[in-house]
């Protein structure tokens, strides 16, 4: 069963501060999140953002790092963002945040995917923190 209390967390906060949510980007604006600090006081040059997944993983005591990735094999550098707290194994922050809300594959593929709109976001976390056992997508316009 979803978690109804993370889902409206997560809805607030894109609610309460549209500019620190960025779908495009597990995290952006800094390379260290810390949980207990809001993204919107993040200590960054630039303003902190993160995604539905980046949401999750953070207001679950998770830290967020973004990381260089050592699997590409094209000579470009390529990051990834990992969550993690004290003592655990760093997980992709998709991972943690699939976990942390409880859905299925499916509903967190859509739901964390960068071309899904904010809209459609907002309206699939509607649903669960409503208790709703799944995203019912065609009920979304």
């Amino acid at each position: 069963m979803p978690n109804p209390e993370l889902a409206a967390r997560i809805r607030s906060a894109i609610l309460t501060h549209p500019h620190h949510y960025d779908p495009t980007a597990w995290l952006r604006g800094t390379t260290l999140l810390h949980p207990d600090t809001p993204p919107h006081e993040a200590d960054s040059p630039c303003r902190t953002t993160l995604d539905a997944a980046g949401y999750a993983s953070h207001f679950t005591g998770h830290t967020l790092e973004v990381v260089d990735d050592p699997a590409d094999s094209h000579g470009s550098r390529a990051t990834r963002t990992l969550a993690h707290k004290p003592g655990s194994q760093p997980l992709p922050v998709w991972i943690v945040a699939q976990r942390e809300l409880h859905l299925t594959g499916n509903d967190a593929g859509r739901l964390f995917a960068s071309c899904t709109k904010a809209s459609t976001v907002l309206a699939a976390l509607a649903q669960l923190a409503g208790g709703a056992p799944r995203i019912d997508w065609d009920a979304i316009p």
